[in-house]
């Protein structure tokens, strides 16, 4: 899974892209850490990890039974977000074989970079 992170206050953006361990999933994630996420209800779609002073995981999923008769806009996903802030670093970590994770200043494209000392 990969997503670009757009960032209008930070001092670095970028990508990064996780490979989950043991043919495991966000949604089995998710019941093993939500106390009232269904799969047969949601389905997971994005995972946001904030460490700072603290640390809170974001998961948004989609409401399957809302997805149509739905008053959010024709455009528009609707979602759940659940957060977790109880969840220590380490497990998080169990649940990820590895990651890739480029950051930039924004200041050159990195599709225009050409690497010249291979």
């Amino acid at each position: 899974m990969e997503q670009q992170l757009n960032f209008t206050h930070e001092d670095l953006q970028g990508t990064f892209s996780v490979k989950l361990a043991n043919d495991q999933t966000l949604d089995d994630f998710c019941m093993s850490h939500i106390a009232d996420y269904n799969r047969d209800r949601f389905e997971a779609l994005a995972i946001r990890l904030y460490v700072g002073a603290e640390t809170t995981i974001t998961v948004f999923a989609v409401d399957k039974t809302r997805q149509e008769n739905s008053t959010v806009m024709i455009d528009k996903l609707p979602v759940k977000k659940f957060k977790i802030t109880t969840l220590p670093m380490a497990e998080l970590f169990s649940y990820i074989e590895g990651f890739n994770c480029t950051l930039t200043t924004g200041n050159y494209p990195l599709e225009d970079m050409e690497v010249i000392n291979k």
